[in-house]
């Protein structure tokens, strides 16, 4: 499209943005077709491969849905099938129990402020939870729907005294509906010994059953739910059960698990506390009555 010289100032703009219009788009168009063309090319032109298993006149096409295949697992599975190594073998000690949990609002919260810009608080007591739950009591497994990239300093942080054992981030999730989902039977671990700790259901739901659910933390300072977590998971490792997913799926069907299990431990602790007290006065009315045997037969017993 040429301006026309002899027509009006104002007339000569409007047919600039015009042209430059349709060169853009001729540009954008022409672009994307010879990238199209480069794809289809690359990915489909006959390579010399003795294991091709393509042959004919549809072997371009084929090799193509390959490559989006391949271009399609690469963003939407786990980068790798088996996503954590083999158990330790003796000498080593293998925990029997593997504990995967969250980072992101479980252990820490990101906080923005105009002040301070973009930080990352740390949850109360979680010092506390790792060294209850760190190795060699437990296998400790952070698997986060976050990028290493940003992830892995706050770990790093988080666990001075490196008691956490294996880090798993996004690229270890399956990208579902805009949602990263964990998928626990790619752990290479006994699902019966797994404990997921998260509080979004969306990212468990292929192993609703090995799931410890927990409200979501926003960054309250007063928060003393990982107290509560670590005595439940301290609780669950005495009891040395072979399969930990009845306990989890009693206790994730209450809102708050750990309050749950704190009210339990009360009325546990309460319990206990007035058997032994009536064990106490059985004791005491036995030693009387044969304090008081003694002296009705004659003798008295030392005192």
């Amino acid at each position: 499209m040429w301006v026309d010289k002899t027509a009006p100032k104002e007339d000569q703009n409007t047919q600039k943005r015009k042209r430059s219009t349709v060169l853009a788009m001729f540009f954008v168009a022409g672009s994307t077709f010879c990238g199209l063309l480069y794809f289809c090319l690359y990915y489909g032109w006959m390579k010399i491969d003795e294991d091709s298993t393509y042959t004919g006149i549809l072997a371009p096409y084929y090799r193509i849905k390959e490559a989006c295949r391949s271009w399609r697992n690469f963003v939407v599975e786990p980068s790798r099938d088996k996503l954590l190594p083999d158990p330790l073998k003796p000498p080593y000690w293998q925990p029997k129990y593997t504990i995967v949990i969250e980072l992101k609002n479980v252990l820490v919260a990101p906080e923005w402020s105009y002040k301070m810009g973009n930080r990352v608080k740390k949850r109360p007591a979680v010092d506390y939870l790792l060294d209850v739950i760190g190795y060699p009591n437990f296998e400790v497994v952070i698997y986060t729907s976050e990028t290493a990239l940003n992830a892995n300093p706050i770990v790093e942080a988080l666990d001075s005294k490196q008691k956490i054992m294996y880090k798993l981030y996004r690229d270890c999730c399956k990208y579902m509906n805009g949602v990263y989902v964990k998928d626990l039977s790619k752990l290479n671990r006994d699902l019966s010994k797994v404990i997921y700790i998260d509080f979004d259901p969306e990212s468990f739901r292929f192993n609703p059953e090995n799931v410890l659910r927990l409200p979501k933390w926003n960054g309250t300072l007063d928060d003393t739910a990982l107290v509560d977590l670590a005595e439940l998971l301290k609780t669950i490792h005495l009891s040395d059960v072979d399969d930990v997913r009845p306990t989890l799926q009693y206790y994730s069907q209450f809102d708050d698990p750990l309050k749950e299990f704190r009210e339990r431990a009360t009325r546990v602790a309460e319990l206990e506390k007035k058997l032994h007290q009536i064990e106490s006065e059985k004791e005491a009315f036995v030693a009387s009555v044969k304090k008081y045997q003694g002296r009705l037969f004659g003798f008295r017993r030392h005192e």
